[in-house]
């Protein structure tokens, strides 16, 4: 973890820092605001808060940027380390870790993400136009649900006012009226991440994909995608290295990590922290996670699906959950390495529980979200 991010930490979890930098850069905001007035045809994108150029926003910046309807619009990229980023399609980049960031913003009329962009200040914003793609389906509690969370954060939970919000359907829609109180217009047309997979099946090959990994075994792919607890675990969280080598002996194993989480380096398992999710999608034949939402998206390719939760229990305790995804979903859940093991050597699985999952939860097309966005930002222009 970076020194940059060690001190966002501090600042959320103190309720004196949390409480200090809110009043403060509240106040440089509204000052800003007296004397920058927004590019009626500037959008600025950011994914992750700043950490990744990915996801929905980077999406929305593709689709907008090959659009002749866009083409006199100012796309601007805010990413925590714009340098590191050289992809050949993007234009311009700006510091989200630097206090130039609140004149780029309040220069952009528009604003689209998948998290905060506002840094955890939610200021009124009346000449602009806020658009949040939230980053998956909420398993995990959030906002007041969501127990031990700092004041800080739940301060934007509660006050931040989105324009518009895109849900995939009924259920988040429901689940975000509770999380985010002030949103002014719920969008249930899908996500656009679903042109995601779309796109990559279109252009990219899943050999091109093993090629860039290093994968040369004809072995199935393994993808483990285990999430970020957030405390000081008791229990056992993740599969152990022995078990992961063992799963080697059977499967390519890939192993990609939350963007706060410690990397696996070791052995004959591929790490790919920075690669793209959704091209990892593409080659993989099974999908090991906990309580990611990350199998909400990975179901419309209606291939196996395990979660390993040893630490069921102090989960529930500690984070919370809306769904119980044995209970609710009918997902197979392991709560020990061996009984993972006896679930990937079982000759049948349920695949009907996938398309049950996607087509409750994960129902729109991806066009249908990006028609939606357009008609937003050329009705508001």
């Amino acid at each position: 973890m970076g020194r940059a991010q060690k001190i966002k930490n501090r600042i959320k979890n103190s309720s004196f820092f949390g409480s200090a930098y809110l009043i403060t850069v509240g106040a440089f905001v509204k000052i800003l605001q007296l004397f920058i007035r927004p590019n009626e045809k500037q959008i600025l994108f950011i994914s992750y808060s700043g950490r990744q150029y990915s996801d929905t926003p980077k999406e929305a910046y593709n689709m907008l940027r090959n659009d002749p309807a866009f083409k006199d619009y100012e796309l601007v990229w805010a990413m925590n380390k714009p340098k590191i980023y050289v992809q050949p399609e993007l234009g311009r980049k700006v510091s989200s870790n630097s206090p130039t960031f609140f004149y780029h913003l309040l220069k952009s009329k528009y604003w689209v993400a998948n998290s905060s962009i506002d840094r955890l200040i939610p200021f009124s914003h009346k000449r602009h136009i806020y658009i949040q793609f939230w980053h998956g389906v909420p398993l995990k509690t959030l906002g007041h649900a969501e127990i031990g969370l700092s004041k800080l954060v739940q301060y934007w939970y509660d006050h931040v006012q989105f324009d518009f919000m895109f849900t995939y359907g009924d259920y988040d829609l429901e689940k975000f009226k509770e999380v985010f109180p002030k949103t002014k217009r719920l969008v249930e047309h899908g996500q656009l991440r679903k042109n995601i997979v779309t796109r990559y099946q279109e252009n990219i090959t899943p050999e091109r994909v093993k090629y860039q990994l290093g994968i040369k075994s004809e072995k199935p792919v393994l993808l483990y995608v285990p999430t970020f607890r957030g405390y000081q675990a008791r229990e056992q969280t993740t599969l152990t290295q022995a078990t992961l080598e063992k799963l080697s002996e059977t499967y390519t194993v890939i192993y990609r990590g939350h963007y706060f989480s410690e990397a696996v380096k070791k052995g004959k398992v591929i790490t790919a922290d920075n690669y793209s999710l959704y091209k990892l999608f593409m080659i993989t034949d099974v999908l090991i996670t906990d309580f990611s939402s990350v199998f909400f998206d990975f179901a419309v390719y209606g291939k196996k699906i395990f979660l390993f939760q040893p630490d069921f229990n102090e989960y529930h305790v500690r984070r919370g959950v809306y769904l119980d995804a044995q209970e609710d979903l009918g997902l197979p859940v392991a709560y020990s390495e061996a009984e993972l093991m006896t679930l990937l050597q079982a000759d049948e699985y349920n695949y009907q529980v996938l398309a049950d999952i996607s087509q409750q939860y994960n129902s729109h097309s991806g066009e249908e979200a990006a028609t939606a966005l357009k008609s937003i930002l050329m009705h508001l222009s």
